[in-house]
């Protein structure tokens, strides 16, 4: 199969959310109109190639076979089944792209008599709206190429870094489950503000802007958080009154428990 870049056929194991996720945010670049997919529930496929011109195939040992990139993105539970049936048509030069939150790269290179080469890639939520997360990892042997033609892609919806495999248990709790911290946060933030009286929405959308615009200040800043903190917590203040609750409530230890929680849970899967 012809892998200039014009020519690469990417292949989609798996159509769960993430998938139409990736397509809706990403689809020029990993394969939308030369795409393949395959999914256990064959409607649910049909509806994504439909949306995006792609082709579904039959078996996964049929994706594996026609396809150049495999991304694979079922749950953690279906990985073992699903490589088993696919390894009959996977060759050693296809790129297989693992979403399997907890497979680890050794464990992938199990399923294979002579493995593909591999990549783990970890994206949030956020890839939606071009804002996302994504973490890379590469097994040895990867070319360089490759690892930057994969970071390249998640680029253009938001920003992708390369992170040995063994940050990516931390890196599934940080960005991963973040989001769902920040929505709760957002959401804690816009009850204080329905307390005093404000609509609630209008407190998301003060809550939402305020927390959107705070982490681009870090990112585009380079300024350390606490820094930022201090500029806004003027001497006997209301955001210092703020600051002093949630510190007397233990408010880092919250949110430092939660993160670690998800990513000795991450490491249980891994297991």
């Amino acid at each position: 199969m012809d892998t200039s870049n014009s020519a690469r056929t990417f292949g989609f194991m798996g159509a769960g959310r993430i998938v139409e996720i990736l397509l809706d945010s990403l689809g020029p670049a990993i394969g939308e109109g030369r795409g393949l997919i395959w999914n256990r529930s064959r409607p649910r496929a049909e509806r994504l190639a439909e949306r995006h011109g792609l082709l579904v195939q039959e078996s996964p040992e049929d994706l594996a076979r026609n396809s150049d990139r495999v991304l694979l993105a079922v749950k953690p539970k279906a990985v073992a089944s699903v490589l088993t049936q696919a390894a009959p048509g996977m060759s050693p030069d296809t790129l297989l792209v693992s979403m399997a939150a907890g497979v680890s790269i050794a464990r992938l290179r199990g399923f294979f008599a002579t493995p593909p080469r591999i990549i783990r890639i970890m994206p949030n939520i956020a890839l939606s709206v071009g804002l996302g997360m994504t973490a890379v990892c590469a097994d040895e042997g990867v070319p360089p190429e490759e690892v930057e033609e994969i970071l390249g892609i998640f680029r253009q919806a938001g920003r992708a870094r390369l992170v040995e495999e063994e940050w990516l248990d931390t890196v599934t709790a940080l960005s991963g489950s973040g989001p769902a911290f920040v929505f709760l946060f957002i959401e804690s933030l816009a009850d204080g503000a329905v307390l005093n009286g404000m609509s609630r929405e209008a407190a998301y959308e003060f809550a939402a802007q305020t927390l959107q615009g705070a982490a681009r200040i870090i990112l585009e800043s380079g300024m350390h958080p606490g820094e930022l903190k201090d500029i806004v917590a003027s001497p006997a203040g209301t955001t210092i009154a703020g600051i002093h609750v949630m510190e007397r409530r233990a408010f880092r230890s919250i949110v430092m428990d939660a993160v670690d929680a998800a990513a000795r849970r991450s490491r249980e899967i891994s297991a």
